[in-house]
């Protein structure tokens, strides 16, 4: 694999160890292990399938992007493509989601300007999907309105400068004024309308809608941990945490979430009365069956499929 992926992913791990042995500690690493040894262990399977879920819903998204980029690519490739990306999810702003883009080149020839924009608008609808869940949340809860706002405000800028003609001719401008971007110039531009072609309203709507699907399905599977600790708790409010957490992660800019995430769904579990070394176990559950998860599923698809493998070496 490409060096510079692989020395984020390190870095991506690095900060896992640190976050997950800060958790520990504050849960008390007795405590937390007896609290995992009680854990109901059959409820774990159910929670990896609506991972699952989670994934085949984004998969369905990743096509729909793709009919519209006009790239013709068979389901089970781009299946194995889309899922090689997820073995990435913990490098720094998610960049090794990329490899997607450079896997499509290799195989359909169509230029990663063309298909870059398929992942941020990924990301984007990912965020507003969880603003949808949390809103409604907030609603429920009469909390967190701040961190939406804020979420949303980053949203609606990003929408406007990537949409927004006005903007891209701004940022071509000042591309153009310097000689050592000014060769990044065109293929920035294709990039922006691409970019453009992905975020008409009626596509955003149809995205976020299968987007809150997806990330639904993972606030069930956190749900369904919480119930293994035996605390009880309402699915609205696992929903709020979970969709309330990962935004922070996304605005802490760490890889993954790492940190904000895990800080966020403890303390918040802590707050409606659970113990901490429940919290933290049923946190540290959460995240493996969903992050971590998507990383191994990721890995193994990269492993079981040599040309793909060979492909991510080459990467520029």
């Amino acid at each position: 694999m490409n060096r510079k992926l692989l020395h984020g992913l390190g870095v991506g791990l690095a900060v896992a160890a640190l976050v997950y042995l800060g958790v520990a500690a504050y849960a008390d690493w007795g405590k937390l292990q007896a609290a995992l040894r009680a854990f109901h262990w059959r409820l774990f399977a159910p929670v990896l399938g609506l991972s699952l879920l989670n994934y085949a819903i984004r998969f369905c998204r990743w096509q729909l992007y793709l009919r519209e980029r006009r790239i013709e690519l068979a389901a089970p490739l781009s299946l194995r493509i889309f899922l090689a990306g997820l073995a990435l999810s913990v490098t720094p702003g998610k960049m090794g989601e990329l490899l997607k883009a450079y896997l499509v080149r290799a195989q359909t020839g169509a230029p990663v300007t063309r298909t870059g924009p398929v992942v941020v608008a990924e990301r984007l609808t990912d965020l507003t999907a969880l603003l949808v869940l949390v809103f409604a949340g907030c609603l429920v809860y009469r909390t967190g309105f701040a961190t939406v706002a804020a979420s949303g405000a980053v949203t609606v800028l990003l929408f406007l400068a990537l949409a927004s003609p006005p903007a891209a001719h701004l940022v071509l401008g000042v591309v153009e004024r310097l000689p050592r971007l000014r060769r990044f110039g065109e293929k920035l531009e294709h990039a922006l309308e691409g970019m453009r072609s992905l975020l008409r309203p009626s596509l955003v709507f149809q995205a976020t809608a299968l987007g809150s699907c997806a990330w639904f399905a993972e606030c069930l599977g956190f749900a369904l941990v919480c119930r293994g600790f035996g605390l009880e708790v309402e699915l609205a409010y696992t929903t709020f945490v979970y969709a309330f957490a990962t935004i922070v992660g996304a605005l802490v800019l760490l890889p993954g979430g790492l940190g904000g995430t895990e800080v966020t769904m403890v303390l918040m579990l802590v707050q409606a009365g659970a113990g901490k070394e429940h919290a933290a176990a049923a946190t540290l559950l959460t995240r493996g069956a969903t992050l971590w998860f998507a990383v191994f599923l990721g890995a193994a698809v990269l492993l079981a499929s040599p040309r793909l493998a060979v492909r991510a070496q080459d990467l520029d």
